[in-house]
Parts: C-alpha cells; structure tokens; sequence
C-alpha cells in the first residue's frame, strides 16, 4: 500500500473533504462524481459512500478500479491517487458515514461504504514530472 502524505490529507481538509472519484462501466465508459471523504484509514486508504445505487457504485462492482482527484482549483495543484476500491464491512465505519450522509441531507437506507487501496499517487500540478507517479506500490 502507499501511505497518504500530510500535504495530501490538509488537501483534502482544505477542500471541504470533497474529492473527485472516477470510474469506468463495464463497456469501459468513463464516470466522475464528487464524493464526501468520511475518513482516512491507516495513513492509507480513502473512505467515502454511496446513499445511491448510481454510475459509481454499478461500475465499482463490475470493475474496482478507480481513481481519485483531488483538486486546488485556486492553485492549480493537486493529486490523483489511483488504486482498487472495496466495500467496506466494518459496521462501526459504515455507522459513521451513514450519520455524515444524514447530516449531509442525503438518505441512508442503502449507504454503501468503499474504501480506496491506493496503489499509485501523482501530481496533476501541470509539468513534465506529472506524467511519472509521485509514490507507486507497482515498484
């Protein structure tokens, strides 16, 4: 696994814990969602929910793959963090992400709970450099 760097988690603060979540059905056609971040597990994963079975939580069953966004839109700066998504079981993490979702004003009689395993980080500060990974569990 590769480790969520502070500069990375203070991002994510800065921008309400708002992220962009893309994903691909399974006919390979691309989806972009914003998603609450409920929390961050172990320095390591990303956890956010679905209230809806929508485009995100269909094409996240069929193809866990996905990558996540995380914009400065004032600064032009960022990160994208890519990796495998899975549910998330533990009952004591999906309680909490409901009670956010509620507080949100979203329903959360189907909340679903996933869980990003980043496997690469990069920048998408526009430069050469962004097209290499900052970090890669790939080696």
């Amino acid at each position: 696994m590769v480790k969520i760097g502070d500069e990375i988690i203070h991002l994510i603060m800065r921008q309400n814990n708002i992220v962009l979540v893309g994903s691909v059905d399974k006919l390979g056609i691309p989806n972009i969602s914003p998603r609450y971040v409920m929390t961050i597990l172990d320095d390591e994963k990303i956890v956010f929910a679905d209230a809806y079975v929508n485009k995100t939580f269909s094409n996240i069953k069929s193809w866990p793959k996905i990558t996540v966004a995380v914009v400065d839109s004032a600064k032009r700066t960022g990160f994208q963090l890519k990796g495998d998504a899975e549910e998330v079981t533990d009952q004591n993490v999906i309680n909490q992400a409901t009670q956010k979702l509620k507080e949100l004003g979203f329903p959360t009689s189907n909340t679903t709970v996933w869980a990003l395993n980043i496997k690469e980080i990069y920048s998408i500060t526009p430069s050469e450099k962004s097209k290499e990974p900052l970090i890669s569990a790939y080696g």
